[in-house]
């Protein structure tokens, strides 16, 4: 009784890990930004190598105009952009949003930062925050007027994991905010205090 009792506490343990493992965890503090080449709304080539070399970094991953969670975020970065660009930092944007989904986006924020787009999910990969979704989601999504197979083609059944990471002059993130529960986000107040 006591060995079978183990082994279901065992298999149980085993499932749980094996499941953790599948979510993504996004890059951590000291590790080098992957390099990327995206284009944002104004049809610009976006180089990260080339913008960091200059200036910190400020990278956010958005899941697309449809999450209020993320339109307030960059909304409210938006309205602070003028005190980010005194500090001499670059703002970014990384959403699998389509360009017709993305200039959604900018006529809900107003955004004048370049918003990315990453149809692929290849930056969202590079960076750890791209979790798939399963049926059931993908459907509560629909159900819900969120047509995710026409916001972001190629990939409707993956999205980013809402993130931030600051990357500064040799490329190394030298902080993250990353949380599975989208709803939490980080306060602008804390970001800028990040540029002293």
């Amino acid at each position: 009784m006591l060995k079978k009792g183990l082994f279901i506490l065992f298999f149980s343990c085993a499932s749980c890990l094996g499941i953790a493992q599948g979510l993504p965890e996004g890059l951590f503090i000291g590790a080098k930004a992957p390099a990327f080449k995206g284009f944002d709304q104004f049809d610009r080539a976006v180089h990260l190598r080339e913008l960091a070399k200059k200036n910190p970094v400020l990278l956010i991953f958005y899941r697309g105009y449809w999450c209020p969670h993320c339109t307030r975020l960059l909304s409210r970065i938006q309205d602070s952009l003028f005190l980010f660009t005194s500090k001499r930092v670059t703002v970014l944007a990384i959403s699998p949003e389509s360009k017709e989904s993305r200039s959604k986006t900018v006529e809900k924020t107003k955004a004048g930062f370049s918003l990315i787009q990453d149809s692929a999910l290849l930056i969202s990969s590079l960076y750890d925050v791209a979790y798939s979704l399963s049926e059931l989601q993908l459907a509560r999504y629909q159900s819900g007027a969120i047509d995710l197979l026409k916001i972001n083609q190629p990939n409707p059944a993956v999205l980013p994991v809402p993130a931030v990471f600051v990357i500064g002059k040799d490329y190394s993130i030298t902080y993250r905010f990353f949380d599975l529960d989208h709803k939490r986000r980080i306060n602008v107040a804390e970001l800028l205090s990040l540029f002293q």
